[in-house]
């Protein structure tokens, strides 16, 4: 009698609790979310080439893409450190191999060379950057302010497509290497 009254009780006490959800994820459809990812990219010869780091991913297949929260790619030549590239989103899309960064873009090079944007393309393929945006260039103490830019991914060569701000010093940005 007393196993039945208290199987009762327990059964009474038993509500539908509501849950709530922990992720809140900030993209939809994806088919797989993952946190503090990375990854990794070596060479044959089992040298880095590049890593890849974010505090937020989003992956979907079936569209060939990958977005990246918190996005950090540095880049490595012979497992040497060659670049810096930042941004608060970005989007990488595997068909035409580009990525897309969007927020705060930072890219700083292992010359000291640094590109600041609020969005940026970067060609894979052709290892080039563009966009149609603000930019502030620093390099060996000269500011250059714009909007527009096509470069290579180490800043060496470039094009501001519409200075608006130069500010000199150190030595010439434009000379010959």
């Amino acid at each position: 009698m007393r196993l039945v009254l208290i199987l009762i009780l327990v059964f009474l006490n038993c509500k539908d609790k509501k849950y709530l959800r922990i992720d809140d994820e900030k993209e939809s459809g994806s088919m797989i979310s993952m946190r503090d990812f990375s990854r990794l990219s070596y060479t044959k010869d089992g040298v880095l080439e590049w890593k890849l780091l974010g505090k937020e991913s989003y992956i979907y297949p079936t569209d060939n893409r990958t977005v990246v929260y918190g996005f950090e790619f540095y880049q490595y030549d012979g497992g040497k450190y060659k670049s810096y590239l930042t941004g608060k989103r970005g989007e990488i899309n595997h068909s035409t191999k580009s990525v897309l960064l969007e927020g705060e873009v930072n890219l700083k090079t292992e010359d000291g060379k640094i590109l600041k944007s609020e969005n940026l393309n970067y060609n894979l393929d052709e290892k080039t950057l563009s966009t149609d945006s603000e930019v502030v260039i620093y390099s060996d103490g000269t500011t250059i302010r714009g909007k527009g830019l096509r470069a290579d991914k180490g800043l060496n060569k470039y094009t501001v497509l519409r200075p608006t701000a130069i500010t000199v010093g150190g030595t010439s940005p434009l000379k010959e290497k």
